[in-house]
Order: C-alpha cells, then sequence, then structure tokens
C-alpha cells in the first residue's frame, strides 16, 4: 500500500513538472482490460444564465440546439492504473425568432472537433470503499472558438481529482460515486473546482436506474472569462453482459444507457436540456 501511495504521488507531480473530459467513476480496469464508449449527447435551450445566475429567455425569443458526441477510451495498465483518453466533436445551430422585419433572420450553424483528452486513474485503496486519484489534460484543437455559434471557450486544461465509490451488496444491490478536485485553464478562463455525485441501484441483474449531479465552481479572481453550471441527470443503463461491472469494471460487460438531463443552476451558460446515449463495452 505505501508502494502505491508513492507512485501515486510520483505520478501528480510528473504531471505539474512535464508538459502538458468526465471520466467518471472511482474504479479502475484489471490489467490489460480495454474499455470503449460511445457517448451522444443531444442538447437543447431557449434560456440562459446570467452573469447573476439568473434565468433569462434567449435574446430575439432564440433557440439553441447541439449535438455533442465523445468516444472514450481506457487501458489497464495494471490492476489500479488504468490510462484514459479521448475527444469531442461539436455541432451546434442557432437561430432567432423574433426580430424586426427590417434585419431579415438570422440562422446560424457551425460544427468542428474541439477537445482532445489524455489523463490516468490511480486506485490507492480497494476495501472498504475504493479510493482514487485521477489526472487528465484537455488541449483544445483551435477550430471551435472562431466559430458561430462558438463550441468552445478555447482553453487547455490540466484537472486533479479525488474519487471514492463502493458497491453495497444487499438484497437489491446499490452503489455511490463522488468526485472534486481542481481544475487549471489557460487563456483568460477562469479555474474552478469540478463535482459530481452519482448513485443507482439494479433491480434486476440486467438493469441498472442511476442518477447523478455533475458540475463547476468557478474559482473567483483567476479568470476573466467565468463560467459555472450544475446538471442533473437520470436514466437506466441495460445491461446485456456482466451485471455490476457497468460500474466496478471488474470484467468483461456490454452496456447501452440512456439519460435525461436538465441544467439547473448556472452563469454565463445555457440552461440546456438534454438526451444521452452511451454505449459501452470492456473486454
Amino acid at each position: 500500500m505505501k508502494k502505491n501511495y508513492f507512485l501515486l504521488l510520483a505520478f501528480i507531480l510528473s504531471c505539474f513538472i512535464l508538459p502538458q473530459l468526465a471520466f467518471a467513476g472511482a474504479w479502475t480496469l484489471p490489467k490489460n482490460n480495454v474499455w470503449m464508449e460511445y457517448y451522444m449527447k443531444a442538447s437543447w435551450s431557449k434560456y440562459d444564465f446570467g452573469t447573476d445566475r439568473s434565468l433569462n429567455r434567449k435574446n430575439r425569443n432564440a433557440f439553441s440546439y447541439g449535438l455533442s458526441i465523445s468516444p472514450k477510451i481506457e487501458y489497464g495498465l495494471t490492476d489500479w492504473i488504468t490510462l484514459l483518453g479521448g475527444f469531442e466533436y461539436k455541432q451546434s445551430d442557432y437561430k432567432e425568432y423574433h426580430r424586426p422585419a427590417a434585419w431579415g433572420s438570422y440562422s446560424v450553424k457551425s460544427h468542428a472537433f474541439t477537445t482532445i483528452d489524455f489523463g490516468a486513474k490511480v486506485r490507492v485503496m480497494a476495501d472498504p470503499f475504493v479510493l482514487s486519484g485521477q489526472i487528465k489534460a484537455t488541449f483544445d484543437t483551435g477550430e471551435g472558438n472562431n466559430k458561430v455559434p462558438t463550441l468552445s471557450d478555447g482553453n487547455d486544461s490540466l484537472e486533479i481529482r479525488a474519487l471514492i465509490g463502493k458497491v453495497f451488496d444487499t438484497a437489491i444491490p446499490f452503489y455511490f460515486n463522488a468526485e472534486t478536485g481542481y481544475r487549471l485553464r489557460n487563456r483568460n478562463v477562469s479555474n474552478d473546482i469540478p463535482f459530481f455525485v452519482e448513485g443507482g441501484f439494479w433491480p434486476f441483474k440486467w438493469l441498472l436506474l442511476k442518477s447523478e449531479i455533475d458540475g463547476y465552481l468557478l474559482h473567483g479572481g483567476t479568470g476573466g472569462i467565468k463560467k459555472e453550471y450544475a446538471i442533473w441527470r437520470i436514466g437506466p443503463v441495460f445491461q446485456f453482459r456482466g451485471g455490476e461491472n457497468e460500474v466496478t469494471k471488474a470484467g468483461k460487460a456490454f452496456d447501452i444507457g440512456f439519460q435525461y438531463g436538465l441544467t439547473f443552476w448556472g452563469k454565463n451558460t445555457a440552461a440546456d436540456q438534454e438526451a444521452v446515449m452511451k454505449v459501452s463495452a470492456q473486454f
């Protein structure tokens, strides 16, 4: 165990010294296992959260629609070190419906590959609960922040998280997972504090019902572009193979999940509703 703590500390320090996505869950993969996920999210909104976090109708009765596709891959380097990778593609549509006739119509679309993620998760404790540390570097492609509508803030980031989780083997099994940490961002974008809490239960071995809250709190005084938000999501995961492996990643699995999400709080961000589909496999 002392060796695990030493290697975790060395890894985190090296990521700060060397040049420099939400991968949820405290559990790591078994050695040489591969986990892959195809993540697709459709979002839509008529409202924005303003600078004072108040909810306001978009200007000129506008409506926005977005599509995000984020494939992810993980690899078990050892039983307690998992490597992470992924990228994101975004598409955005924006249209204003109440405009003076002299202005004409206004409707714009954009799309781009926006970010690439690399990272690692290190498990430092397996019992009585799972405790891990995670570090992730996100690199902006430079293709999203110069579009109309804008697809990204154009910043790179380095994020460190602590993750804790546990599965309770009761008559109806259930689990929880919680995460927090700190994210450093460049190009005048404020640093922020991530938070993520999820829980769920298995009414049947092949069905997981889960809910989560996912978001970021801005760290004031660290940048001129200030954003924060909190999203609530809920939905089922259909587990065609592996049972609790959807959460614990203990062995082979194949799952399809669906979620509805709502941005219920924020600052300088859209009050999106979203529909999510996730297809994952572990082998």
